[in-house]
């Protein structure tokens, strides 16, 4: 009698979880999505991720390699002044996009397997480990309607908030809020020189909105077009950060930047986000691992969180795919954990010792 092929579950349809169902399918693996959520794909400019060169290959996809840019090379200024830069080869920049549409092509990539079913709604409840694999217990509808699924693994790609860490019961320590951050997406109003630039010092305008200053920071990174992201740090006196205020936090930095005259632009998006750093305590228990957001937070400027969760797929597809061939391979799983735990663990030390 034949015995199916079970699939992989994916608990989560942001980025890795989608970024995995992809990854295994080029190994002839097949993947049951859970997409927990019913809003889709968020659409947000100011939303962006950076991939370095060695994941650079995720934004080729047919549908994120037009939103995609790499940098001619990195700049960092302090009172209009060059005091650090690099130059970026086409085949060493990183890349720059917005997350939407790396998301929505990797929805449209996934779709084109032939090997990768989605699920939504589909909330996991809970899990169960047997010998031959794993079985998911599913709520699929708001009626309350259950449901459960078999695979061969479970792998938690499901946020910072994961249920499938919770159930497993897995610690997660780390720091809250080390650094916030305001963010927006403006077309037009920055010179363009294709590099990325943090400025430090900027000149103060005379008064734009009220206000003499200029904010002291500001990291600004071209997209495509002439659209750029502005990321400026937060001191943590100021909360809340009204959108009154971030407004007038645009416009001092345009006129910092532009000689002190307010150039036409359009603000495409604004918002504030907080940076944690946490690190699961460990990543699997036999057929169940962790995964992106689900495993790791690392926060503060220099980090990406979605370039570390992709990363964590590059590792982990082809080692899935090993462990379900007749006799597996001892001990690939393991190095899984034991290798990306170990590099995110390094990167948050680096990021830990630079903040004040």
């Amino acid at each position: 009698m034949h015995t199916p092929v079970l699939p992989v579950i994916i608990a989560g349809a942001g980025p890795v979880g989608l970024a995995l169902a992809l990854a295994l399918s080029r190994h002839g693996v097949p993947s049951v999505v859970l997409d927990g959520s019913d809003e889709g794909v968020v659409r947000r400019a100011a939303r962006t991720c950076v991939l370095p060169p060695d994941i650079a290959h995720w934004a080729r996809l047919p549908g994120a390699v037009e939103h995609a840019t790499t940098w001619s090379g990195w700049r960092t200024t302090v009172r209009g002044r060059v005091v650090e830069e690099a130059v970026f080869t086409e085949e060493r920049s990183p890349v720059h996009l917005p997350q939407h549409a790396l998301e929505e092509a990797l929805w449209g990539a996934v779709g084109r397997t032939g090997l990768v079913e989605m699920l939504s709604p589909a909330r996991l409840v809970d899990l169960e480990q047997h010998e031959a694999g794993v079985t998911a217990r599913l709520k699929e509808d708001s009626a309350g309607g259950s449901a459960s699924r078999r695979g061969s693994h479970l792998v938690g790609c499901d946020g910072a908030r994961s249920t499938v860490r919770k159930l497993l019961g897995v610690a997660f320590p780390g720091r809250t809020a080390v650094e916030r951050y305001a963010v927006a997406a403006v077309r037009g109003g920055i010179p363009d020189t294709g590099e990325a630039t943090l400025h430090r010092a900027l000149p103060a305008p005379r008064r734009v909105g009220g206000a003499r200053t200029a904010p002291p920071e500001v990291l600004v990174r071209p997209l495509t077009g002439d659209t750029v992201r502005l990321d400026w740090p937060l001191p943590p006196e100021e909360n809340p950060v009204t959108p009154e205020a971030l407004l007038e936090r645009v416009e001092r930095t345009l006129v910092g930047l532009n000689g002190g005259e307010l150039p036409p632009h359009e603000l495409l998006d604004t918002g504030v986000y907080a940076c944690h750093q946490r690190l699961a305590r460990w990543w699997r228990s036999g057929r169940v691992l962790l995964a992106g957001d689900a495993a790791h937070l690392m926060g503060a400027l220099g980090t990406q969180q979605v370039a570390e969760g992709l990363r964590d797929v590059d590792n982990l597809a082809w080692k899935l795919a090993a462990d379900r061939r007749p006799g597996g391979a001892e001990g690939l799983l393991e190095s899984y954990a034991e290798e990306r735990r170990g590099a995110v663990g390094a990167r948050l030390r680096a990021v830990d010792q630079a903040l004040p």
